[in-house]
């Protein structure tokens, strides 16, 4: 396995994607992400350079220019390499790059994962703080290093890191995803401007305005039907949480059922949800489902 720790020489100037954005060149930099299993420290993008991210890989044969990307984010116990072994196998079969992000608790607390590290003392902090800001420099990051032309990426996140996917996609209404799965969430934030976050929108960024171009969003929410265990430890029981439901297959099927019913008012809902038969909050048998579900 390859481990390389990348150190953060400049300030990252321009971020637009694999579409021809603006990174600071690398002289004399050869190809980090190489065919097969790795690992790169990221620390190249500024405002959270002091919180450098694992990237855990796989690259399968083939041409890397062009596969899809798909990042993937783990549960409350960081185990992101856990994450890439589950996935492997989809990604040799279906030709598909995978990138399982490893936020260590040493550097992000539970609230800066899953809730995206939006505020600080109940105050909101400059977006490009946010542990959300980081991912589109990740992706521009590996398309530079591949010299890829992908314009677009994928997110499958379980747990904690569903909660972390849902609300990506809320919260950065420009970045470039093509399509997210939020699998087994523990709990989530609801498409309501009238509920204060993190339960609802309210106090964010996002206003009534947004809610159309948000609900148009290719969102999967990925839930197993024997997800049930209300005394799960890892599972919030505050009052904001236990009003979605007391498990988390009913709090999915609640943050859902909300959704759909917002989703009437505007033209275009494209969130669906999916419910696989017989699981419960097992990462490797909601990643089978989803890869045949995505790719």
């Amino acid at each position: 396995m390859k481990v390389i720790g990348l150190v953060l020489l400049f300030p990252l100037l321009f971020l637009t994607g694999c579409w021809g954005g603006e990174l600071i060149d690398e002289q004399n930099q050869d190809i980090l992400f190489q065919k097969g299993k790795g690992v790169i420290r990221f620390d190249y993008y500024k405002p959270l350079s002091h919180k450098p991210v694992n990237i855990h890989y796989y690259i399968p044969e083939g041409n890397s220019k062009e596969m899809p990307v798909l990042f993937l984010f783990p549960g409350i116990n960081r185990n992101a390499e856990d994450y890439l072994q589950a996935w492997e196998k989809y990604a040799i079969n279906k030709k598909v790059m995978i990138f399982s992000l490893e936020f260590s608790s040493a550097m992000y607390s539970s609230e800066e994962y899953i809730e995206g590290g939006m505020f600080k003392n109940n105050t909101l902090k400059p977006e490009e703080e946010w542990t959300f800001s980081i991912i589109e420099p990740i992706f521009e990051f590996i398309c530079k290093d591949l010299s890829g032309t992908q314009k677009t990426y994928d997110l499958w996140g379980h747990s904690a890191g569903a909660q972390f996917v849902h609300r990506y996609l809320m919260f950065k209404p420009q970045a470039h995803v093509n399509r997210a799965v939020s699998a087994n969430a523990g709990w989530y934030t609801l498409p309501d401007i009238d509920t204060e976050f993190p339960y609802g929108l309210k106090n964010t960024l996002i206003t009534a305005d947004v809610l159309p171009d948000l609900l148009s969003k290719s969102l999967i929410v990925q839930l197993g039907t024997a997800d049930t265990d209300e005394n799960d430890p890892n599972l919030n029981h505050t009052p904001g949480a236990d009003a979605q439901g007391k498990n988390r297959y009913d709090r999915g099927l609640y943050f859902f059922s909300k959704a759909t019913d917002l989703g009437k008012n505007y033209e275009r809902f494209n969130w669906s949800k999916v419910e696989v038969k017989g699981v419960g909050h097992s990462y490797t048998q909601m990643a089978a489902n989803a890869a045949g579900l995505m790719y």
